[in-house]
């Protein structure tokens, strides 16, 4: 709990020095700028919380130092020995399933479940604390994805809010539009022969 406490300090730490830098800086994100390719009706554009958050990252020595961290932080090559050690024994209990339906003996083929039942036990037992831990550690990876993702949001908000402020279109064009618009429309009935 009191790591769940100092992360999300961190965040609002972080955050509050962000936003301090964000309104003395006028300069407007990259990720802002139109760059996206257009395939025939179909746009093309980035996740545009990555890339601000990117952008975030390039000018703040504490998320450079996150980042790195996140990235060095590899558990998958760790649980992978997990997994793969346990492959091998679930490969071979499957494998000896199929070998004990092909004995006719029904005498000898209960003692060869009895056999294999308690082998499985036995290997359940054993593996239990390696499972837990690799268990605990999936938990925390899936813990930091949702902080790190929070961290993005909250970093990201008062770009696109300040965004939204500043760019906010006139009303005046589509109201514009709106005015031709009816004109046309009364242009259209005008000239509509009666049905």
């Amino acid at each position: 709990m009191l790591k769940k406490i100092a992360f999300l300090s961190l965040i609002l730490l972080i955050s509050c020095r962000e936003n301090e830098t964000i309104h003395v800086s006028k300069e407007e994100p990259k990720a802002f700028e139109e760059k996206t390719i257009e395939i025939g009706r179909f746009r093309k554009g980035g996740d545009l919380v990555d890339d601000l958050y990117q952008e975030l990252v390039e000018k703040s020595p504490e998320l450079k130092a996150l980042e790195n961290e996140l990235s060095e932080l590899n558990p998958r090559d760790t649980t992978a020995i997990f997994y793969n050690y346990d492959q091998k024994s679930d490969d071979y209990y499957n494998s000896v399933e199929s070998h004990i339906n092909g004995i006719r003996d029904s005498v000898m083929k209960q003692k060869m479940i009895n056999l294999i039942t308690k082998s499985s036990d036995k290997y359940g037992s054993q593996k239990a604390d390696l499972e837990n831990l690799v268990n605990t550690i999936n938990k925390k990876r899936s813990e930091i994805t949702n902080y790190h993702t929070a961290l993005k949001i909250i970093l990201t908000i008062p770009l696109i809010e300040q965004y939204q402020k500043q760019h906010l279109p006139n009303k005046s064009p589509f109201e514009k539009v709106i005015e031709k618009e009816n004109q046309l429309l009364e242009k259209t009935k005008s000239i509509t022969p009666k049905y």
